[in-house]
């Protein structure tokens, strides 16, 4: 008869570390399912809604969870917006970093960026509506989101640095023209910001430059083109 093998007490400990490891995986994976789904339905109503009107009883009604619930994750209506912000600027300065490192020109990388850019926010309609009732002025980034966002500041600067950084590159090899560095990534960035909303479905008044009209506009901007200064006879 063969006895049979006790655990050791050390085997069993591991077995009981490992579920729990397991459980603890599983909680903390729901607990962000839930996060992005109210960060979406946060998303949805404020852009439905306005950032003062959209609601946390709606955010709770389109997420499926109670208001109780959003506040086990955020502290409060200014927290949540501060996040849902957060979010989809985290993923576009990732997306400005990764095409910035393509093995591209200087200026063909900024001209990718445009298509990028547009195309993040076609992906992100909610998103792109949120900004467009959010911003009130000019432009979508800066001091008017500040207001809602405790580091916008910051994470501006970093795509700025992305962006500027580019254009001294290109300046560098003679392809990009003269100018401070950040003051054109400014200008060019302001421009996409504008090219995103008035390409934006019922962006109708004052209408939206082609594609390639728009790239023939930064590419008219940018470009190095040596001039010929000429002299006018004094009178």
């Amino acid at each position: 008869m063969i006895a049979s093998k006790t655990p050791s007490p050390a085997r069993s400990e591991n077995h009981a570390d490992v579920r729990l490891d397991r459980r603890t995986q599983r909680r903390e994976a729901r607990r962000a399912d839930n996060r992005v789904a109210i960060l979406d339905a946060a998303e949805q109503v404020f852009g439905e809604d306005g950032i003062r009107e959209g609601s946390l009883r709606r955010i709770a009604a389109a997420s499926g969870f109670s208001t109780a619930a959003i506040y086990l994750f955020f502290e409060n209506k200014q927290h949540l917006l501060a996040e849902t912000l957060t979010r989809r600027g985290d993923e576009l300065i990732d997306t400005l970093q990764r095409e910035a490192a393509r093995d591209l020109t200087p200026l063909d990388k900024l001209h990718q960026i445009v298509d990028v850019t547009v195309t993040f926010f076609t992906e992100r309609p909610q998103f792109q509506h949120m900004l467009s009732r959010l911003r009130g002025g000019p432009s979508i980034t800066g001091s008017t989101l500040a207001e809602f966002a405790g580091d916008v500041t910051g994470r501006f600067d970093i795509a700025m640095n992305v962006l500027a950084q580019l254009v001294h590159e290109g300046q560098i090899v003679g392809e990009i023209r003269d100018g401070t560095p950040r003051a054109l990534a400014h200008l060019y960035s302001v421009l996409i910001n504008e090219h995103v909303f008035l390409s934006a479905a019922g962006a109708t008044t004052a209408g939206a430059l082609t594609t390639e009209q728009f790239h023939a506009l930064i590419d008219g901007a940018l470009r190095n083109r040596p001039t010929t200064l000429v002299r006018q006879p004094l009178r």
